[in-house]
């Protein structure tokens, strides 16, 4: 479904009274006035006098007065209802523009595909990395290793590309977002982080929960509606489990470092699940309430056919030589699954550093609805000569 965006009206002023139109209007009725005058005047009263002068020429200009202020009345009442109407219209568009854009705070972000480590690969046009269409791809260094190592490995990994952020801080929130299978072993999971986040943090107070990755639209909806002055840590996994022997998605994760109120950060807009039915629509509102002056620069898509891709930047954006470019994440990046979104979500704002706003599209395994969410890439890292 789309937001719930009124459609606005468009407003008609009325049209300025025209001295074309109401010069012979004004004529007919000062003649029919002075008409009126002559037929009514007293037989055998002499017309000679200031009274018949006065009557003869006062009747039609306050006849034409009566009538072209009863007329200016009606237009001025009706410019300033169109006036009023349209200054609520811009009132209330503004507050839907400030609920649409609510938002995440991102710091940093880290994405961790199993395919590939050149998230700077997905700056370019054409991504020269190996297509693993339709393939699911494991971690390279979890060969015939235990699950509960992999874990471990993972989120080391974590740790140490925000232990230096982690550090600055007295209290964080983690949420992991995992996969079905990983969620029943939540304890495991959520056991592991305190750990491995302790040791490269030792003096910071570790709050750790778990949820399903597939949850993860509604998570940020309910997080940008309500005021949270905690810093998150928000690692998101799809981990194949010991002994499986088909797997129905590639390894991958993402991570994201949030603080409520900082100046320099990317960020994670409010999300929205469209229909297919509804799809055209939910763009419109993307693109002219959430975005509007800025213009979405890339789509990211990920459990999407290459039609449905070309469709979302069809309604962006009609004119085929304007059209977002498509970044098509299927290919180098194997099989989506539960996580695929939050991962799409990483790679947009960390391999686009310092670019304008992105689009990520994903569809997560059996469900039939599309989640659209606009990011803000992070900025550009600071270098030091």
């Amino acid at each position: 479904m789309t937001w719930p965006i009124p459609v606005f009206t468009k407003i008609e002023y009325p049209k300025p009274i025209s001295l074309r139109v109401w010069l012979p209007v004004l004529i007919a009725i000062a003649s029919g006035a002075a008409t009126a005058v002559l037929l009514l005047w007293p037989h055998g009263k002499p017309t000679n006098t200031f009274q018949f002068w006065i009557a003869l020429f006062g009747a039609p200009l306050v006849a034409c007065a009566l009538a072209f202020g009863v007329r200016l009345d009606d237009w001025e009442e009706e410019q300033t209802d169109a006036e009023e109407t349209e200054r609520e219209q811009d009132r209330l568009r503004g507050m839907w523009r400030e609920w649409s854009r609510r938002n995440l705070h991102v710091v940093d972000a880290a994405a961790l595909p199993a395919a590939t480590n050149k998230i700077a690969k997905f700056v370019e046009s054409k991504i020269d990395l190996p297509s693993h269409k339709e393939r699911n791809v494991a971690f390279h260094w979890a060969k015939d290793r235990a699950a509960a190592f992999r874990r471990t490995r993972l989120l080391r990994l974590v740790a140490v590309r925000f232990a230096h952020a982690l550090r600055t801080r007295k209290e964080v929130v983690v949420t992991l977002m995992l996969d079905d299978t990983s969620l029943g072993q939540a304890r495991a999971w959520t056991a592991c982080a305190a750990r491995v986040l302790g040791c490269f943090a030792p003096r910071v107070r570790f709050r750790v929960e778990a949820q399903s990755a597939t949850d993860g639209v509604q998570w940020i909806t309910q997080l940008v509606d309500r005021v949270d002055p905690a810093t998150r840590l928000v690692i998101a996994a799809q981990f194949w489990a010991d002994k499986e022997d088909e797997h129905e998605f590639s390894e991958g994760a993402a991570a994201f470092l949030i603080e409520p109120d900082t100046s320099t950060a990317g960020s994670i807009l409010r999300p929205m699940i469209s229909a297919g039915d509804t799809l055209k629509t939910g763009l419109s509102q993307i693109e002219q309430i959430q975005m509007s002056p800025d213009r979405i620069r890339q789509v990211w898509s990920t459990g999407c056919g290459e039609d449905e891709s070309t469709a979302i930047r069809s309604a962006l954006t009609p004119d085929a030589a304007d059209m977002p470019t498509e970044r098509l994440l299927d290919g180098p990046l194997g099989k989506s699954g539960p996580a695929s979104g939050w991962i799409a979500l990483a790679i947009a704002m960390e391999a686009m550093r310092g670019a304008g706003p992105q689009l990520v599209a994903w569809r997560e395994p059996q469900v039939e609805s599309l989640y659209l969410c606009a990011v803000s890439p992070l900025p550009q890292k600071e270098t030091t000569v």
